[in-house]
């Protein structure tokens, strides 16, 4: 497929269809789907067969989210335990197999994923349309840094090639490398990067190790992102950071920003079914209210998922996106139990970060908010800073201030030089226990 640079899509034809098409194609594929699943002796068919599913009943998307139940990731630890099979879910022969890996296992022991050359296939065009939107375009050199011994190394890898980008650093992305990361980019000077937020925010933290080179574009994966905090990138470092919403280690599938930044569009809606979900019944919520995204991607045959939890929160965006694409776009709002109690109010990372970005002092800096047993009456906030100076005094008073007013609770701020991490993403709640200013 030849491209022109300055093509708005990737694949302008999957990019741009239309709504009636899509439905059309999920249901063909989700029945496509079930008809395969069930044809064999797997967990889904097991699951399926009991909760008394009959595929000749499901003959829309909407059919499939009423009749099919949905599926956790603790169901497939369970079921793993149970047959003592790393993969209870595959749903081919091994000799299909063409890539197997492990879950990064951030939340919990690994889970494993396998897909044939099909399922390679269409989940590195996917991502190919990802990279794209992210500005991702050819004879780039890319700067690489993932988890790399799950598939999604090899997949982004493969889709980065595919859209024309031959040149590939690859690293790990964890803070504890950040200076290895400053000394590749200097010396090898990539001109785009997918890494974490903060990976990035800790490269740029620094006044010495700021200077990117020749990067022109980001794509950051881990963590929300407020727009003032993107503005920032863009007018300190003259770096354009798109972020994406999704899971690598589980499902190799995202959502990702245009270069509207008009919320994240789902990549292949022809190829996935993705419901926003009321958490404490499965039912499909309202537009625009808020609900854990349910993933099914039916075009996967090695080990699908069906209405898979991904236990992230979502709202969908309404309204046409200007840059042409009809995918359903969707704001990620974070885990669903990643909140704490402060105060009476319930607070989620994903409303700290929009509020931090919104204060000089507050933007780009990492963090992570402390869930007490007992509600303290107030949010109890850990903020990254390397130094201890008398202006951080003035800046957590600003913090406090800002955000006691935008959150409506109290706020008590103690800066840190680190925070607790699970491979490359900072924990946003943590315990007493894990606190390292504690009182």
């Amino acid at each position: 497929m030849a491209v022109k640079k300055t093509s708005i899509y990737w694949n302008e034809h999957a990019e741009t269809l239309s709504r009636d098409q899509i439905h059309t194609m999920q249901a063909t594929g989700l029945r496509a789907l079930l008809d395969h699943v069930m044809a064999g002796d797997n967990m889904y068919s097991r699951r399926l067969k009991a909760a008394g599913v009959n595929p000749a009943d499901i003959r829309t998307p909407e059919d499939f989210s009423a009749l099919v139940p949905l599926t956790s990731k603790d169901d497939l630890r369970d079921e793993m335990q149970r047959t003592g099979q790393a993969m209870p879910h595959l749903c081919v022969p091994r000799s299909e197999i063409r890539l197997a890996g492990p879950s990064a296992g951030t939340s919990g022991s690994s889970t494993y994923q396998a897909f044939t050359a099909a399922d390679l296939d269409t989940n590195i065009e996917m991502i190919a349309r990802m990279q794209w939107a992210g500005g991702f375009r050819p004879d780039d050199v890319l700067f690489l840094m993932t988890t790399p011994f799950a598939p999604w190394a090899h997949i982004a890898r493969e889709a980065a090639k595919k859209i024309g980008i031959n040149w590939i650093i690859f690293d790990d992305h964890v803070a504890q490398n950040v200076t290895r990361y400053a000394n590749t980019i200097r010396n090898l000077r990539p001109t785009v990067m997918h890494c974490g937020l903060s990976t990035l925010r800790y490269l740029t933290a620094d006044p010495n190790l700021t200077s990117l080179g020749d990067c022109h574009h980001v794509i950051i994966s881990g963590a929300e992102l407020g727009p003032e905090a993107r503005i920032d990138f863009r007018n300190r470092l003259g770096l354009e950071v798109t972020s994406n919403a999704g899971h690598g280690s589980d499902l190799n599938l995202f959502a990702v920003e245009c270069d509207q930044h008009d919320g994240h569009h789902w990549i292949g809606e022809e190829n996935v079914l993705v419901e926003i979900v009321d958490p404490d019944t499965g039912v499909p919520v309202s537009e625009g209210e808020i609900g854990e995204m349910v993933i099914t991607d039916f075009y996967r045959r090695a080990t699908p998922h069906l209405r898979w939890r991904t236990e992230d929160l979502f709202v969908e965006n309404t309204g046409a996106c200007a840059c042409g694409r009809t995918g359903r776009r969707y704001t990620c709002l974070g885990r669903a139990s990643n909140r704490v109690t402060a105060g009476g109010c319930h607070i989620h990372p994903y409303q700290v970060e929009a509020s931090l970005a919104r204060v000089m002092v507050g933007r780009n800096r990492e963090f992570a908010l402390i869930r007490h047993e007992d509600d303290p009456g107030f949010l109890d906030l850990r903020v990254v800073e390397a130094g201890h100076t008398e202006a951080d005094k003035a800046a957590a008073e600003t913090i406090k201030t800002h955000l006691g007013q935008e959150l409506g609770t109290r706020v008590r701020v103690r800066f840190v030089p680190k925070l607790p991490m699970v491979g490359y993403k900072t924990l946003r709640v943590i315990g007493p226990e894990m606190d390292p200013a504690p009182a």
